[in-house]
Order: C-alpha cells, then sequence, then structure tokens
C-alpha cells in the first residue's frame, strides 16, 4: 500500500489479539496519511507492561496533533476483578476528560485511535460513536484476542468491540497483516 486513500472517508478497525502488529499498522497509515489530511491521534494505549500495549510514535508535524492522557492497563495491574474493573473506569474517566475534549475542539480531516478497546472496558460507546461522526475519516485498534481471561471487564470489552465493529466501513484482523509486532 502506498497511500492511506483506501481508507479516505472511510471508518476503519484493525482488530487482534496482543502483539499482532496493530500499533504498528497504525502507525504506518499515518505515516502515509502524513501531509495529506490534518490528523488528531488519540493514544489510548498504556505504557508497555510485561511486554505488551505501548503508545504510537508520532512524528512532529504541524498538521498532526497528538494527545494522550495516563492510562493503566487494568488487566495487568489490578489486584483482582473489582480492583481492574475500578482501574479501567479511571482510565474511561480520563479519556473522556483528557482526550475526547481534545478531537471535539480541533478541527481535522482525520482520527486515529490507538488502543481504542482500553477505553471499551467501561467507557460508553454511544460517547465514543459521538466523537466518531465527527470525522470524515477514522482508523482506530483494538484488542479482541484471547490472551486475557474471561471476566466481567473482558466481556464488556468483547461486547463493546463486537459492536463497535458493526458500526465501521471495514474491519482488518491484524494476524493477517505480518507487519511484525506491537
Amino acid at each position: 500500500m502506498r497511500t492511506c486513500k483506501p481508507f479516505f472517508g472511510l471508518r476503519t478497525l484493525i482488530v487482534g489479539d496482543v502483539n499482532t502488529g496493530k500499533t504498528s499498522y497504525t502507525q504506518l497509515l499515518l505515516l502515509k496519511c502524513r501531509g495529506e489530511k490534518i490528523i488528531i491521534v488519540l493514544d489510548m494505549a498504556p505504557e508497555m507492561v510485561r511486554g505488551i500495549g505501548g503508545k504510537m510514535k508520532v512524528p512532529l508535524d504541524p498538521d498532526i496533533h497528538y494527545f494522550t492522557t495516563q492510562i493503566r492497563p487494568p488487566r495487568l495491574t489490578g489486584k483482582n476483578e473489582h480492583e481492574s474493573m475500578k482501574i479501567a473506569s479511571e482510565n474511561a474517566a480520563n479519556i473522556e476528560r483528557d482526550l475526547f475534549s481534545k478531537a471535539d475542539s480541533i478541527p481535522a480531516d482525520a482520527l486515529i485511535i490507538n488502543d481504542v478497546s482500553l477505553y471499551l472496558q467501561m467507557g460508553n460507546l454511544k460517547r465514543l460513536t459521538h466523537v466518531l461522526e465527527k470525522f470524515p475519516t477514522v482508523i482506530m485498534n483494538g484488542y479482541f484476542g484471547n490472551t486475557f481471561s474471561e471476566g466481567p471487564l473482558t466481556e464488556k470489552e468483547r461486547g463493546n468491540m463486537k459492536r463497535l465493529m458493526k458500526v465501521c466501513n471495514q474491519v482488518i484482523e491484524a494476524g493477517e497483516l505480518n507487519q511484525g509486532s506491537e
């Protein structure tokens, strides 16, 4: 793929298990789109913990507005399901306060979201959809795999990801990309 033009005007979701290249592929698309669009990047990923997660590496560019916030990986840092859900709720509140407010206030042609599934663990899909509707082009990635054990947090995240897939124009399986690990 030489340009990101096949993604223009679409809502794209890249899904896969941990370390399947979701972030790497999203970053590649960002670099391909660079110079063609005013882009907002909302990085919802935590810092890497035990080889999982990690923020995007975004070049300095006046046409790219990069935002992130304090995010903790709930299932990797919570001592139990209750604590993990509390961390996920805090993450969702941070994302809404620090990231969604930025997306609402800056005019841009495209929105890129790294690790949208982290918000969907305890966040509101309708609130997310409202943010997405502002942008003609949306590229997102998120966890949709089997690495983490079942439980209320994983079930909510998986259910919200399935609903998000239904409002996207295209869903790409990261495991099929062979772009390397995240």
